[in-house]
């Protein structure tokens, strides 16, 4: 029987994009579905699910500083919305927060079946408390397929955050490809939260160790707030201001994606192209890029690591410390794997330089 479902996906580019391995076994099975997300959750999802409803909202427990201010939430659109979702009567409510907070929202809005992982006491919201599979440390993916598998959904076991790739084709990549003739690096520098971004210089250094070993073409794609832009000399090409449409069509086309622990990695994965990220304060069992194609590079150099962004430090050590010197023989080795593999063209790496004629010494 058909039901019409409400997912909650109140965070990021990359939680959002976790949730699609749920999101497209329910459009599968035929369900009506609803999604209430932040203001990029339409432009990034509706291409590939044109039948999906969007209710945008920026809850105030998300925000990063003065989430626990509540006389600075907008009461106001929090009100609107409930009454617009209360109106919907929906069968099944689901989100993957193990966040008070998300499960009461769902009892409001008067959802038949609650679903989620209940978490201090919250499991009196719940009409069905899920156990996660592989323990607390799951992956956020895992999380989204034990939720499915709860719902009744067949083959959530083996379900993937994906992104139809047509959808996005724009006329702005088709014009840079066009004109390219090497494999793509794609360098995405910035990342929402400050704390998680490689400082500028650190970059530097990678691409000048790239350009001596490996042949491609180089991509760089600033941060909106202009992070990343002194590297523009070191680019082949400068990418800015793009949508988020255009920024999956650019990614999707690329043959490797070096980044932060960002959203752009996880878009990276919803297009199967290969990602190295640098971690710094968070968990990349629960975050790293989804898939085997990917390379997470960290070091427990803070010991307060994982502090999930908000670091007590004057600068967040756990990138600051991870150094070029440090960084470097993981991205080469995972490259050369890439080559090898077939993953990456095999003209990325540069021959090696044949070694001087002694006779003519």
């Amino acid at each position: 029987m058909k039901r019409k479902i409400l997912v909650l996906e109140l965070w990021g580019i990359g939680d959002l994009l976790f949730s699609t391995a749920l999101i497209q076994k329910a459009v599968d099975a035929g369900d009506e579905v609803h999604l209430l997300g932040k203001s990029h959750s339409a432009p990034l999802l509706e291409p590939t699910f044109p039948g999906l409803r969007f209710f945008l909202f920026d809850a105030g427990w998300t925000k990063f500083h003065d989430k626990y201010h509540l006389w600075q939430w907008n009461w106001g659109a929090f009100f609107r919305l409930l009454w617009q979702l209360r109106k919907e009567h929906y069968d099944v409510a689901v989100s993957t927060r193990d966040d008070p907070r998300d499960h009461l929202l769902m009892a409001l809005i008067g959802a038949r079946e609650r679903v989620g992982f209940p978490h201090h006491g919250s499991g009196v919201f719940l009409t069905r408390c899920v156990v996660r599979t592989h323990g607390a440390d799951q992956h956020k993916v895992e999380d989204w397929r034990d939720l499915g598998t709860a719902m009744g959904f067949p083959g959530m076991a083996t379900a993937q955050p994906r992104l139809c790739l047509p959808a996005y084709r724009s006329a702005r990549a088709d014009a840079l490809f066009a004109k390219i003739g090497k494999p793509v690096f794609a360098l995405h520098t910035g990342a929402r939260i400050p704390v998680r971004r490689w400082p500028e210089p650190y970059f530097q250094d990678l691409i000048g160790r790239l350009r001596r070993e490996f042949d491609f073409h180089l991509i760089l794609i600033p941060d909106p707030d202009g992070y990343g832009s002194q590297l523009a000399p070191l680019a082949d090409t400068v990418c800015e201001d793009l949508t988020l449409a255009e920024l999956t069509d650019v990614i999707s086309r690329c043959d490797l994606l070096l980044c932060n622990d960002s959203g752009p990695a996880h878009l990276a994965a919803a297009c199967e192209r290969p990602a190295i990220a640098l971690f710094g304060p968070t968990k990349p069992e629960w975050f790293r890029p989804w898939g085997p194609l990917h390379k997470v590079i960290l070091r427990d150099i803070c010991p307060q690591r994982p502090c999930f962004d908000y670091c007590r430090f004057a600068e967040p050590y756990c990138m600051t410390k991870l150094v070029p010197g440090e960084v470097w023989p993981e991205v080469r080795e995972h490259i050369l794997h890439l080559a090898q593999q077939g993953v990456l063209p095999a003209r990325t790496v540069k021959p090696a330089p044949e070694p001087p004629n002694l006779s003519l010494l």
